[in-house]
C-alpha cells in the first residue's frame, strides 16, 4: 500500500524554483493535475456567484488592505523577487513593486468612474422616449497566466483589475517564480479578499492546455512569448473565449543625428541591461544616424563597462544573472551567430566563472538584418547596434519586425520626435527615455503585430475585464411601436414617410414627409411626442 502511495506521489509533476544566483532549488512544489484542475475552477465559479454582487467601493477598499500590505512588505518582497528571479533588490523595488503599488492606487482610486454605467441620447429620434445606458458587466472566472521575468508586477496588476470589476481570479504563475506567485496571492488573501475569490493555480506547463481551453474559464490573460501565445490563443478558441495577448518585442531604438549623445548611451545602455535584458520592452536593436555612429558607441562602450554584475542581494549589484540556463544559452547563441555573419564584440559576452546563470553584458557593432540578434527577440543583455545613413532607413529597419511592443526615438528635435511618435509602427513610442512607461498606470500596455492583442493597465485595462453590455428601459405609455405589426401597404408608405423625415437630402422633402405623416393615426398614437419635441433638433 504505501509503495502505491509512493508510485501515484512520483506521477504527480512538481515545480521546481531554482536560485539563478546559485544554481541551487529553492523549493519544490507539487502541480495540480487535471481532475485538481477542474475542481479549482467549479471553486472560482462558485465564488463568482456572490462576489460579483459586491459593490465596487468594497472591492476598491479591499485592494487598498493590498496596497498597504505591500508597501509595508516591500523589501521582504523585493528580496524574494531577487532570490527567486535574479533581479538586484533595488531594480526589484523599481521595476517590480513601484509600478503595482502605484496600479493599486489607481485602481482603488478610479475603477468606479471607469466603470460607472453610461446614459447615452439616442441618435434615432423614434428612440427618443427610451432611458438606454452602457453597463459593465465581468466575464466571471478570469485565468491569468503569468511569465519568470516579471513575475510580481505583470500579474498583479492584471489580477487587481479583474477583482475590481467583479470577476474571481485563478493565477497561474511561472512554475520558474512559483514562491513569488505564493507571496502574491497570499497579499490578497490577508488583505481580505475572500480564498475562492483569488486562488494560486499551481499548473505545470504540459498541463496548461487543459487551463487554456476549459469551458469554466471566461477569459485568459497571457504574458510570454509569442510562439506560446499562438498556442494560448488556438486553446482559448475552442470554448471562443476572450483573450488578452502581451507577447514578444524585438524593440528599437533610433538615434537621429542631433541627439544628446552623452544622455542617450546612459539610457540605452539601461534600456538594454536593466533586468538583464530580459524585457519584452527592452532595448533589443540600435539604429544610429551615420555621423554620430562611432560617437555613440564609443559612450555606449564607456556605460556598459559600468555595469556592475553580481550577486541580485548586494546594494552594489546592477545586473543580475539571467533567469534560467535556458534563457543563458539563447543569449549566447544569439551572440554566436552574429559574429559568424561578421559582427564585432566590441565588449563582454562571456559567461562569469561562477555558480548561477551570470554573464557579461554584450556590445555589438557591425549588425545587419541576416543576424539573429536584430531578428529574433533575444531576451538578454546585448545592445547591438547599426549605423546607418539616413533616419528613412533606420524607420524603415525598425518596423521590419514581425514585433511592435514598444520603439525609442532619440532626438534634440520636436519635428523629429513627431515623426517617430507617428512612423514608429508600435503600442508604446518614447521618445529620450527607454521603458519607463511600465510606471505610468494610465499608460496602456499594449502591442502591434504579433506583440499581442488587447491591452491592460489604464483605463482600457479595465475594460478588458468587463463585457459591455447595453440595456434599455421604456416605460410602455405609447399604445404600440410605429415598427410593430400589422405590416401592409399602410405600414410601406409610413415607413417610406418617416425615412424621408429623418434622412431626405433636401428640406422641403422632409417638410412634405412630416406632413404626410401627421394624418396617420398610427404614427400619431405610436410617438412619443413630449421626447419627440425635445429631440426635434436631430431632424435637422
Amino acid at each position: 500500500m504505501q509503495q502505491s502511495i509512493r508510485q501515484e506521489a512520483d506521477l504527480i509533476p512538481r515545480l521546481i524554483s531554482i536560485n539563478p544566483a546559485t544554481e541551487r532549488v529553492l523549493a519544490e512544489i507539487p502541480a495540480l493535475h487535471p481532475m485538481a484542475i477542474d475542481q479549482l475552477i467549479d471553486c472560482s465559479r462558485a465564488a463568482g456567484v456572490s462576489w460579483r454582487k459586491r459593490p465596487v467601493r468594497e472591492r476598491q477598499k479591499l485592494l487598498a488592505r493590498v496596497q498597504y500590505l505591500l508597501n509595508d512588505r516591500k523589501q521582504e518582497v523585493a528580496e524574494l523577487i531577487a532570490t527567486e528571479q535574479g533581479k538586484p533588490v533595488a531594480e526589484a523595488l523599481v521595476a517590480e513593486i513601484v509600478p503595482a503599488l502605484a496600479i493599486l492606487k489607481y485602481l482603488r482610486r478610479s475603477a468606479h468612474k471607469v466603470l460607472r454605467r453610461t446614459r447615452i441620447r439616442h441618435e434615432l429620434i423614434l428612440f427618443a422616449n427610451k432611458k438606454s445606458y452602457y453597463h459593465w458587466e465581468p466575464y466571471g472566472v478570469v485565468g491569468v497566466i503569468s511569465p519568470w521575468n516579471f513575475p510580481f508586477s505583470v500579474p498583479l496588476p492584471q489580477i487587481a483589475a479583474a477583482l475590481v470589476t467583479g470577476n474571481t481570479v485563478l493565477f497561474k504563475p511561472s512554475p520558474q517564480a512559483i514562491l513569488v506567485g505564493q507571496a502574491l496571492v497570499a497579499l490578497f488573501h490577508e488583505a481580505g479578499f475572500p480564498e475562492d475569490v483569488v486562488r494560486l493555480a499551481p499548473i505545470a506547463d504540459t498541463e496548461a492546455p487543459h487551463f487554456a481551453a476549459h469551458p469554466g474559464i471566461d477569459k485568459i490573460l497571457f504574458t510570454g512569448s509569442t510562439a506560446v501565445g499562438k498556442k494560448v490563443m488556438a486553446q482559448a478558441a475552442e470554448t471562443v473565449k476572450s483573450v488578452v495577448l502581451e507577447l514578444g518585442g524585438k524593440d528599437a531604438a533610433i538615434v537621429a543625428a542631433d541627439a544628446d549623445i552623452r544622455r542617450t548611451a546612459k539610457g540605452i545602455v539601461w534600456g538594454a541591461v536593466f533586468a538583464t535584458g530580459q524585457v519584452c520592452a527592452s532595448v533589443e536593436r540600435v539604429y544610429v544616424e551615420q555621423p554620430v555612429a562611432e560617437a555613440l558607441l564609443a559612450a555606449c562602450l564607456e556605460e556598459i563597462r559600468k555595469v556592475r554584475v553580481g550577486d541580485p542581494l548586494e546594494a552594489e549589484t546592477e545586473m543580475g544573472p539571467l533567469s534560467n540556463r535556458e534563457q543563458l544559452d539563447k543569449v549566447q547563441e544569439h551572440i554566436e551567430d552574429a559574429l559568424a555573419k561578421g559582427a564585432r564584440l566590441v565588449y563582454g559576452g562571456k559567461r562569469l566563472d561562477r555558480p548561477g546563470y551570470f554573464m557579461e553584458p554584450a556590445l555589438l557593432a557591425g549588425v545587419d538584418h541576416t543576424m539573429k540578434v536584430m531578428r529574433e527577440e533575444t531576451f538578454g543583455p546585448v545592445l547591438p547596434i547599426m549605423a546607418v545613413d539616413t533616419l528613412d532607413e533606420a524607420i524603415r529597419l525598425a518596423n521590419d519586425s514581425i514585433y511592435g511592443l514598444t520603439a525609442f526615438g532619440w532626438t534634440r528635435s520636436r519635428r523629429t520626435a513627431q515623426r517617430l511618435m507617428h512612423e514608429l509602427q508600435a503600442g508604446t513610442v518614447m521618445i529620450n527615455d527607454a521603458t519607463s512607461s511600465w510606471g505610468e498606470p494610465l499608460a496602456p500596455w499594449t502591442g502591434m503585430k504579433q506583440s499581442g492583442i488587447g491591452h491592460t493597465r489604464s483605463p482600457y485595462g479595465l475594460f478588458e475585464m468587463v463585457q459591455l453590455k447595453f440595456v434599455s428601459y421604456d416605460a410602455g405609455r405609447n399604445r404600440s411601436n410605429l415598427w410593430w405589426f400589422p405590416y401592409g401597404s399602410a405600414a410601406r408608405t409610413l415607413m417610406s414617410r418617416a425615412m424621408d423625415l429623418l434622412y431626405a437630402r433636401r428640406p422641403g422633402v422632409r417638410v412634405k414627409a412630416l406632413a404626410g405623416l401627421l394624418p396617420s393615426r398610427r404614427f400619431m398614437t405610436s410617438m412619443p411626442w413630449p421626447a419627440v419635441v425635445r429631440n426635434f433638433y436631430k431632424l435637422f
